[in-house]
């Protein structure tokens, strides 16, 4: 089979000394095997840079990878992270260089798709913004006092909720901040968005909503928030706060980022290894398993 992989974009976290050794390393490896490489290069268009490569390697963690797919403008092009960050979800393990070489010379790697979700924030001097995320959109108080917010999804009143706020996850995102306010965890095949609240004020009056919600991707979200001034609401896009929001709407837009991941991948498998952890394994089948 023809290697479909023949100029690649190399993004590494210049902080990191590990990385910085590993990347010339790489590059000698990828030469090897004729395949061409380039440096990212921020300063430069975003958009064109990416489409002119057929894949791009990040070398950081799950920050640095949704950091990098940002600022070239959510492309088309695949993503293969390698993971020198803390949990990695995103990110596959270190390997040598001439074995991640090998992985593209020989076309064996595996593909997951993410649905991205658009937001159309409107703030409370009438300006309107739009945002993409690729993990979440967090709906959170900015001040002392709890947010109300009146909740929509498909044009039908949920609640009038009181609380911390709100999280609309996507299924790469169902393993961060979402699952630390009890939400669920996501298969990674399966196109869905997930509403969880955080710490809901209960009082009857407001009907606050106490669980999460997994929706269909083609569900629309819009949040009204009551007392916009008084109790200031702050979206969160991947963490880049917008103050000041009086209404959001938020929806999946078709745009879609494919990571590329080692032929191995399955999600199951990085769900405990990342989340749960090898440990509550039965001891026999721990013992059976066969070293990563």
């Amino acid at each position: 089979r023809k290697n479909s992989f023949r100029r690649l974009l190399i993004a590494a976290h210049d902080s990191n000394g590990e990385i910085r050794e590993y990347v010339p390393l790489l590059a000698a490896a990828l030469k090897a095997r004729s395949i061409e490489w380039e440096m990212w290069n921020a300063d430069r268009s975003p958009r064109a840079e990416a489409a002119d490569f057929d894949a791009a390697i990040v070398l950081g963690g799950d920050g640095f990878m949704m950091g990098t797919i940002r600022a070239m403008a959510y492309p088309a092009v695949p993503f293969f992270g390698v993971n020198y960050g803390q949990v990695g979800f995103l990110m596959n393990p270190r390997m040598p260089p001439a074995d991640l070489a090998e992985l593209f010379a020989g076309d064996r790697l595996s593909t997951v798709s993410y649905p991205l979700l658009e937001a159309e924030i409107s703030l409370g001097d009438g300006r309107i913004l739009k945002e993409v995320a690729f993990n979440d959109f967090v709906l959170e108080r900015s001040s002392g006092q709890t947010v109300h917010l009146l909740t929509h999804i498909d044009g039908v009143f949920l609640n009038r909720y009181s609380g911390d706020g709100i999280v609309v996850a996507t299924p790469g995102g169902s393993s961060a901040y979402s699952l630390a306010a009890g939400g669920p965890v996501v298969h990674n095949a399966v196109d869905a968005m997930i509403v969880t609240p955080l710490y809901p004020h209960r009082p009857v009056q407001f009907h606050s909503l106490q669980f999460s919600i997994l929706l269909p991707l083609a569900s629309v979200i819009r949040v009204q928030v009551e007392s916009h001034r008084i109790r200031p609401l702050r979206v969160a896009a991947d963490g880049r706060a917008i103050d000041e929001a009086s209404e959001v709407r938020i929806a999946h837009g078709g745009r879609r980022v494919t990571l590329l991941r080692e032929p191995r991948y399955q999600f199951i498998d990085a769900l405990v290894g990342k989340i749960i952890g090898r440990n509550s394994a039965p001891t026999e089948e721990r013992d059976t398993r066969e070293p990563r």
